[in-house]
This record gives C-alpha cells, structure tokens and sequence, in this order.
C-alpha cells in the first residue's frame, strides 16, 4: 500500500475534476460539526465489480468475492484505504430474510453493487488533508504491486491537475407524487389499525415522489445542489450499472473497526428546525419530551441490540446513549447509539447480513413491519432505506441508510420520504413530517403538484 498526499483540501473541487471517471464514488461527509464526518473518500476506477440479485447465496458469494483481493492498511492512516464499496438496494433483503417476499417486481438494476477499489482519495476534515491511497491491485492477481499502485497516483494527480469539465446550470425538476395526501394518510391509520390488532409495534411508512430523468452531469448539479440546502454527514454520490444515487442521509446503519469494534446509531424523532433561537429552542424540548418520538426510539433501540446480539457477545452489546438530540441543517433528531464486539468468526458480511435492512426504517417486529410496508407502499423501494459504504482491508466497515436519497434511474428520478408510525402517530402530522423531509432535497422551492 502507498500513500501521497495532495497539496490541498477541496473535496469538492476533486469529486467535480473526477466526476466522469469509470466507477465514480463520493462517500462524502459533509456535515462539518457532526462527529460521523471526520472522513470523506473518493474511489475510483474499481479492479473489478461484483453485482448481485437478492438470493440466499448471496451472502457467501459477497465474502468469497472480497476475500479473493487483500492489502496491508497503513497504520495511522484513514479508517479506508480501498476495499469494497457499493451499495445494497432495499430489494436486496430477500437475500438476507429468506420469509420475506415483496409483492413488488424490483426495479431493473442490480439489487446489490460493490467495486472493488485499490485506489481511493482519503480527505480527512479535521486535519484538512487529503492523501491518495493506491494498493496496486488487478484483475485475477491478488497482490499488491508498489509498481502499479505508483502508476495509479500519478495518473490520478494528473487527472486533478487538468481543467475540470464545465457543470451545466441546475435544472429545475417537475415533481409528481405517486402516492397521495389522503393514500398516504389511510396508510398510517392501517398501519395503526395493525399495532392495534398486535401484529407490530411500529412501522416506518414511506410515500414516493417521482420526477423526469437525470444526466450524469444533471444528477451531479443535483447533488451538489441539495449537498448545499442539506449538508448531512453521510452524503454519497455513485455511478452503478443502471443507476445514480445522490444521497443525503444523516444515519449510519452500522460500523465496526478493524478490531471489530461494533456501533448502531439509529435515528427516531424529527422536528423541524426554527430560525428564532428561542422558538428553536421550544422545538428542541419538545422533541425531547416528546412520548412519541422517544418511544419508537426506544422500540428500535431494543431490536438492533437483537440484530447485533445475533454476531456480537452477547456481554459485549450496551446502550452508550439514548435519545440524544442531534441538530442538522434544517432538523432536530432523536439518536441513539448501541455497540458491541464481533463474535469470534464472525465478519463485516455477517453483521450487515444480521442488521440489514436497518430496524429505523423498517420497524418493530422487522418481518412483521416489512410485510406491511410493501402491502401498503405503492412501488418497490429500490435504493430507498437500503445502504451505500465501505468494506476496508482490514475488515473495518461504515455503511449509511439510503434515506433523503435521490435515485437516478434511466426512464425516472425517484425520491421517497418515511416516518416511522406508532399508535400516538397522527395522521395529519406524519404527512407534514415526510413533506418535511422531501422538500428540503426536491430542486425547486414548492412542493410538487399530488399526481392524480
């Protein structure tokens, strides 16, 4: 492994020189104050690519596929330093909850996308410094060559010396919704009548916006656009086979160090930020003191320590903070954090198998949860509430939840906003909430005309 440091810190500069180049992918911590965004990576040209449908062996062919590249991490070094990174599409969870079955037909793009990247750009934000990591990796040749890895630097150097390609102007997009005011309002009272009738606790019930299709170059403007109204601390942009993701997530799925070193973050409890410091501060203690919100926090606290519990020692797994509140940009969230310790055995593709798709934005019990999600829901998910991050060398392990995302598709560009519905939920108040959070990525200032 080899490491070259860059003269300067503009990771926003490098993603727009390198924005064309095969296997483009911003994981982008753009949030500066949050303490999830020390780092940002920028990977380029993967060695190779692994895409895959939801089915049972999917799993075993994700771990036999990375195990076949390996490179020493250098010490004291970026958390990544290449490895695998990509996304899993919500679709993807058949793969790894074999009762469940959508009533949906997925989308027609793969359900699981990783590249396997030797050469990425590390930008750490509190140092400001940026390094380029090169392990010299190829195709059907599992070892590192100082050689190739050299030529790979200095072809990317090069490559950010060059003039960057002009950004055409923003495009203002035409929003539709797929699911309605009143369709959407019916679905929390079901979901209600379901916790009443003992099936679940709670359910994350989503609605889905659709507007016209994105260039390449378009869905970057776009990203870089909404990356502005909504800095978040687990942003990403990626170019896949059949699919752009633009993401702006404030939650992180799951993560765990070399040392196997286990944290959950889960995200309950939004409201709306204030301009008034005083009116901000009344709408910081109500969503402290909010029942509602602390409870469906709480509800999904219990079943990530399930999840975790399933690959961790069960000693091992804790509550370090509950409910704590979190300020964004434009929002207040409810956060908690569980942690724990990888099994012996156990590795970063058991624990995403174990936690995947994430309880936040499933519910309470999952299965139970995700099979009234799709009865109700009125399209698949696709990248929505599935996950985009990294599998580094040594193990270690970061990945997001596709949420306030963006999804790029050839014929359509899709966004979907959730909220997670308890018996206290109010119908009325749970609409406001996800235009709430569908408005601040949409790109023109009103909200969208309700499809018929």
């Amino acid at each position: 492994m080899l490491a070259d440091a860059l003269p300067s810190f503009d990771p926003v500069a490098a993603a727009g020189a390198l924005r064309g180049e095969d296997g483009f992918l911003w994981l982008d911590s753009a949030a500066p104050d949050h303490p999830g965004s020390q780092y940002s990576y920028i990977c380029l040209w993967p060695v190779e690519r692994l895409r895959v449908e939801a089915s049972a062996g999917a799993a075993r062919q994700l771990r036999h596929w990375r195990a076949q590249f390996r490179a020493e991490r250098l010490a004291g070094g970026a958390p990544f330093q290449g490895g695998a990174a990509g996304y899993l599409s919500y679709d993807f969870a058949p793969a790894f909850m074999s009762r469940f079955r959508s009533r949906h037909t997925p989308i027609a793009a793969p359900a699981l996308e990783f590249g396997l990247y030797d050469t990425v750009i590390a930008f750490d934000h509190r140092a400001q410094t940026a390094t380029i990591y090169s392990a010299g990796l190829k195709p059907g040749d599992t070892a590192p060559d100082d050689t190739l890895a050299q030529e790979k630097i200095s072809r990317l150097k090069a490559k950010l010396a060059e003039a960057a390609p002009p950004l055409p102007p923003p495009e203002k997009l035409t929003w539709m919704a797929e699911s309605s005011a009143s369709a959407y309002k019916a679905s929390v009272s079901r979901i209600r009548d379901y916790i009443r009738e003992g099936d679940i606790y709670q359910a994350n019930g989503a609605a889905l916006w659709t507007a016209p299709p994105l260039s390449r170059d378009a869905a970057f403007v776009q990203y870089l656009s909404g990356r502005a109204r909504s800095p978040a601390p687990f942003s990403a942009f990626g170019v896949f086979e059949g699919r752009m993701i633009a993401s702006f997530s404030p939650e992180r799925l799951i993560s765990a160090d070399g040392e196997g070193r286990v944290k959950a973050e889960p995200i309950k409890g939004t409201i709306r930020r204030q301009e008034d410091e005083t009116e901000d501060q009344a709408a910081r203690a109500a969503l402290r003191a909010s029942e509602k919100d602390r409870a469906e926090n709480v509800m999904i606290v219990d079943l990530l320590r399930n999840d975790i519990s399933r690959v961790c020692t069960s000693a091992s797994v804790s509550v370090s903070s509950l409910c704590r509140l979190e300020s964004f940009a434009n929002l207040h969230h409810l956060v908690s954090t569980v942690e724990g310790e990888l099994a012996p055995g156990q590795d970063a593709v058991a624990l995403l198998e174990a936690v995947f798709p994430g309880g936040s934005i499933t519910g309470a019990p999952k299965l139970r949860a995700m099979e009234i999600i799709d009865e109700l829901e009125p399209a698949p998910r696709g990248v929505f509430c599935g996950s985009m991050g990294w599998i580094g060398h040594d193990g270690a392990v970061d990945f997001s939840i596709l949420i306030r995302t963006l999804e790029c598709l050839p014929e359509v560009t899709r966004l979907w906003a959730g909220a997670g519905i308890t018996l206290l939920s109010d119908p009325e108040a749970e609409y406001d909430e996800i235009r709430l959070k569908a408005e601040r990525i949409m790109a023109e200032a009103g909200f969208p005309v309700v499809a018929s």
